[in-house]
C-alpha cells in the first residue's frame, strides 16, 4: 500500500488535496500534517511514498519557508533521498529553487488547478520506489552492539520471556520488546508479523500452508507458525510486494 503525506496549514487546501489523492486511488493511505514537526514525526513512524508540501506553513510569519526547511531536512534521511516531492507554492522563484536545490518532482503554483494537480499527483504515485536497499540493523545486548544486514535476519521469535533473533548464521537472545516496536526498528517491508510471537523475513519464505497454518522457510531453516488471527493480514502483506 502506498502512502502520501500532505503538509499544509490551510485545512481547506489540505482536504482538497486529500480528496484528489483518494480520487486517484482509494487504497492510498493519506497522512496529514499542519506543520513541519508533525510532518517529521509522521515520516519517521511511517514509510511515505510521496510528499505534498506547502512551502509556507505559517502565514503569520512574513519570511516563513518552513515547508522548504522540512523538505531539506527529510532529504537527509536515507530512505527519503529519492522520494518524490511536489511543492505547493506561491513563491515567484519556486521553479529554480525547487528543481535545483530540492530535486522535487513538480511544483503547483497557488491557486492551482485541480485537474492539473490530479494529473501531477497521479504521475508521481506511479514513480517506482526504491525500497529495502541494503542497510544495517542494530541489536544491543549487555552493552555490546551487534550490527547485522537485514538480509541476515531470518525471523524473530518474540515472547514475554524475551526475543530470539535467528540469523542466517547463529542467533541472539534479547530482552522483550513489543512486536510493533521491533517492526518499527527494522524499518523494512520485508518483515511481516505472522503470529503473536513471530516476525518473518519474506525473502526466506519458501511456501505457506494455510490449512495447517505453518510457513516453510528456505535453506533448511525449518518452519514457523502462521497464527489464526494473523493469517488474513499476513497473506495480504505477502502479495503487496
Amino acid at each position: 500500500m502506498r502512502s502520501v503525506l500532505i503538509i499544509e496549514d490551510n485545512p481547506l487546501s489540505m482536504e482538497m488535496l486529500a480528496k484528489i489523492v483518494n480520487e486517484i486511488d482509494q487504497e492510498v493511505q493519506v497522512f496529514k500534517a499542519p506543520n513541519q514537526d508533525e510532518a517529521y514525526a509522521l515520516s519517521m513512524r511511517n514509510t511515505i511514498d510521496l510528499f505534498l508540501i506547502d512551502i509556507i506553513l505559517d502565514t503569520k510569519n512574513p519570511g516563513d519557508v518552513s515547508g522548504m526547511r522540512f523538505a531539506d531536512y527529510i532529504r537527509t534521511v536515507e530512505r527519503y533521498k529519492y522520494t518524490p516531492m511536489i511543492f505547493i507554492t506561491a513563491l515567484e522563484d519556486a521553479r529554480l529553487f525547487a528543481y535545483s536545490d530540492m530535486h522535487c518532482y513538480y511544483y503547483l503554483e497557488k491557486p492551482y488547478d485541480a485537474k492539473k494537480a490530479f494529473q501531477v499527483i497521479e504521475e508521481a504515485l506511479r514513480v517506482p520506489q526504491i525500497k529495502d536497499a541494503p542497510h544495517a540493523v542494530y541489536f544491543r545486548k549487555d552493552g555490546i552492539i551487534f550490527k547485522k544486514d537485514i538480509s541476515e535476519v531470518v525471523y524473530i521469535e518474540n515472547a514475554k520471556t524475551g526475543q530470539t533473533v535467528y540469523f542466517t548464521r547463529g542467533k541472539l537472545t534479547l530482552q522483550y520488546k513489543p512486536s510493533k516496536v521491533i517492526l518499527e526498528e527494522l524499518n523494512s517491508e520485508k518483515f511481516i508479523q505472522c503470529s503473536r510471537y513471530l516476525i518473518v523475513n519474506r525473502d526466506f519464505i519458501e511456501a505457506v500452508d494455510t490449512v495447517n497454518r505453518y510457513i516453510k522457510l528456505k535453506d533448511e531453516y525449518g518452519q514457523i507458525e502462521l497464527g489464526m488471527a494473523f493469517k488474513k493480514k499476513f497473506l495480504k502483506a505477502l502479495k503487496e510486494i
